[in-house]
C-alpha cells in the first residue's frame, strides 16, 4: 500500500526548511520544482512498478534495500509525484555515521520515467527536500543517464541545483550489449577473438551448468583462490553467501560454472531486473584458463538474459579513461571483444545542507572510496 509522507518529520523538522550558503538551517518556501513523495511500502508493488521501465537498475530493488539492511543501512522507497502521476522511483538508502548525523545514497537513481532535465529537476527537489529534513551530511546519487544526454542536460541539471560533483561509488562507465538481435547476430558482432574462445572452449568440451543456492559456497572457493592470484581482500562469506542467496531467492540472478572433466573452472554470478541483465561477480581457477572457460560462460550468461526477456547486458564497470596504460585495460579488451559499446556515465552527485560540515568529511572520503573502488573493480572483475 502507498502511504504518503506526512508533512513533520521525526526530528520535527518542516518540509519547507531550507539550508544558508554557511550550513545554517533557514526557513524558506520550498521551491516550486518540488514535488509530493510517497513511500511504497509493498515489495510486489516496488518491484511491480520499476521492473517495467526501461532504465531500472538492480540496485535500485526492494531485494537490494534488504540486504542493505543487513549490514547497517535503512531504505526507503519513494515514488516521486503521487499514484495518479509518478514522474520517478528512488530507493534512498541511509546509514548514521555518528550520533545525529546521517548520510543518503541512492544508488542507480533516481529512475525518472521520463528522464528529461524537467523531470530530473523535480525529482532533485524532492530529494533535497528529504535531506534537509532528516539532517542528512550528504546525499548521493548516481542515476544511469549515458552519454550524450548526461552531458547535454543531466550533468546542466545537476549543477543549477547546485549539486557537486561527488566521489563514485559504483563504477561511472561500463560495457553495455544489445541483446535484442538473434543469437547469430550477437555471435556475428563480436570480435573475431572473442567468437574464436567461445567456440574454442565448446570444441574442448567445457561445459557449464546453473548451479542453485547449495553452489555458493564453492563460487566462494572458487573467489578466494581468484583473490590470493589476483591480490585481492575478499569480505567473508557470510556476506557474499547473504547477498548471492538474496538475489537468488527473489528470483534476480543465476549462478554460472564452467566445468571440465570433474574440474570447476569458472564460476559468475549474472544478475537481471526488468528488461536488464548485469554481470555481477566473476571468478575463474589457476588451472584450465587455456580453454577459456570465461568466454563460454559470458555467452551462457547473454543466453540467459535472453531467455528472461532482457534487452540489454551490462558488463557491470569500465575504466575511467579508455588507456592501455590503464591496469584495468586487459578486462576493458574482453568486455569490449563482446561487441558491446562503451557507455560514459553521469557519474556521482552529492547535495549537502551542511556544506562546511561535507568539505570536512570530503578530504577523506576520496581517498577512502578510491581503495575501495579498486578492491571492487579487482574482486568483481576476472578474465
Amino acid at each position: 500500500m502507498l502511504a504518503r509522507l506526512n508533512r513533520s518529520s521525526t526530528t520535527g523538522l518542516p518540509l519547507t526548511e531550507a539550508v544558508s550558503s554557511a550550513g545554517t538551517p533557514v526557513r524558506a518556501e520550498m521551491r516550486p520544482e518540488a514535488s509530493p513523495v510517497e513511500f511504497i511500502r509493498s515489495q510486489a508493488e516496488w518491484d511491480g512498478a520499476l521492473a517495467q521501465l526501461g532504465n531500472a537498475h538492480f540496485l535500485q530493488s526492494y531485494a537490494w534495500g534488504e540486504f542493505k539492511r543487513l549490514y547497517g543501512w535503512h531504505a526507503d522507497r519513494i515514488l516521486i509525484g503521487d499514484a495518479g502521476q509518478p514522474l520517478g522511483y528512488a530507493s534512498l538508502l541511509t546509514r548514521r555515521l555518528a550520533p545525529g548525523l546521517w548520510v543518503g545514497y541512492v544508488p542507480r537513481g533516481p529512475i525518472l520515467i521520463q528522464p528529461c532535465a524537467d523531470t530530473l529537476a523535480v525529482a532533485l527537489a524532492s530529494l533535497e527536500t528529504l535531506a534537509r529534513r532528516r539532517r542528512l551530511l550528504w546525499l548521493k546519487v548516481d542515476p544511469e543517464i549515458w552519454d550524450e544526454e548526461a552531458t547535454a542536460w543531466a550533468a546542466p541539471t545537476m549543477q543549477e541545483r547546485g549539486w557537486r560533483k561527488g566521489s563514485e561509488v559504483q563504477f561511472r562507465n561500463s560495457v553495455v550489449l544489445d541483446l535484442s538481435e538473434p543469437e547469430e547476430a550477437l555471435l556475428a558482432r563480436m570480435k573475431p577473438k572473442a567468437r574464436y574462445n567461445i567456440r574454442l572452449a565448446d570444441r574442448k568440451g567445457v561445459s557449464v551448468d546453473q548451479a542453485a543456492a547449495e553452489g555458493l559456497d564453492e563460487l566462494y572457493s572458487l573467489y578466494r583462490e581468484t583473490a590470493n592470484r589476483d591480490g585481492f581482500i575478499v569480505r567473508p562469506l557470510s556476506y557474499y553467501r547473504a547477498l548471492w542467496s538474496s538475489l537468488l531467492a527473489n528470483d534476480m540472478a543465476t549462478v554460472l560454472f564452467a566445468r571440465h572433466n570433474g574440474r570447476t573452472l569458472a564460476g559468475i554470478v549474472v544478475v537481471a531486473y526488468g528488461p536488464n541483465a548485469w554481470y555481477f561477480h566473476g571468478a575463474s581457477a589457476n588451472e584450465g584458463r587455456n580453454l577459456m572457460p570465461t568466454y563460454l560462460l559470458q555467452w551462457h550468461a547473454m543466453l540467459w538474459a535472453r531467455q528472461r526477456g532482457c534487452r540489454t547486458y551490462d558488463m557491470w564497470g569500465a575504466p575511467e579513461v579508455a588507456d592501455t596504460s590503464d591496469g584495468m585495460a586487459g578486462v576493458l579488451r574482453f568486455k569490449l571483444g563482446f561487441g558491446g559499446t562503451l557507455k560514459q556515465g553521469l557519474g556521482a552527485w552529492d547535495y549537502t545542507p551542511w556544506p562546511a560540515l561535507y568539505s570536512l568529511y570530503g578530504y577523506a572520503a576520496p581517498r577512502l572510496l578510491a581503495i575501495g573502488r579498486q578492491f571492487r573493480w579487482r574482486s568483481q572483475q576476472h578474465v
